[in-house]
């Protein structure tokens, strides 16, 4: 068994936890943290940008990313439109629209678990480049438009329920 299997092998219950942890974070309840809203709304974009200025010179990898990151945020309004938003209290909650939570999860691990067996068979050093591959970086932009929508969405909500409370105190 060489190193990288052994790791690889170590590793798989900590990956295999938070995939859970994940996915199930899509089918619940959650509270809203307004942190998280704005990680979201700022590192997103962050990521966006440092991605297109990596891949300036593979146009077809740019091109895949930024389509996915379209399919990504489709997707996020979809989703928006059917997220249950609730306020308990002094409290917020949101229940994520799961369907396309789980769809948009599934294609991330999938192509994460890929990429690992690939590393399990190729071996690290025999891997392509990381953005020289246009399916990765078409899902990685599905998966950051869909969570930037997302979490532009809820940080809007937010600001809204707070402006309301605002108005509600002047009054």
């Amino acid at each position: 068994m060489t190193q990288t299997q052994i790791i690889m092998l170590a590793a798989t219950p900590l990956i295999a936890w938070r995939v859970y942890k994940r996915v199930q974070r899509l089918t619940v309840r959650q509270k809203s943290r307004m942190w998280r809203h704005w990680f979201g709304v700022s590192f997103l974009p962050t990521l966006l940008l440092a991605l297109i200025v990596m891949l300036v010179k593979q146009p077809l990898s740019l091109a895949t990313l930024l389509g996915g990151t379209a399919a990504g945020a489709a997707l996020g309004f979809a989703a928006l439109r059917r997220v249950r938003f609730e306020r308990v209290g002094a409290d917020y909650f949101y229940t994520p629209y799961a369907p396309i939570g789980m769809l948009v999860a599934t294609i991330f691990i999938v192509r994460v678990l890929y990429r690992l067996f690939e590393m399990a068979t190729l071996g690290p050093q025999q891997l392509p480049a990381f953005g020289s591959s246009p399916l990765t970086m078409g899902i990685l932009g599905v998966v950051a438009g869909y969570y930037l929508v997302g979490a532009s969405g809820l940080l809007r909500w937010r600001l809204a329920a707070k402006r309301e409370d605002m108005q509600g105190r002047i009054q």
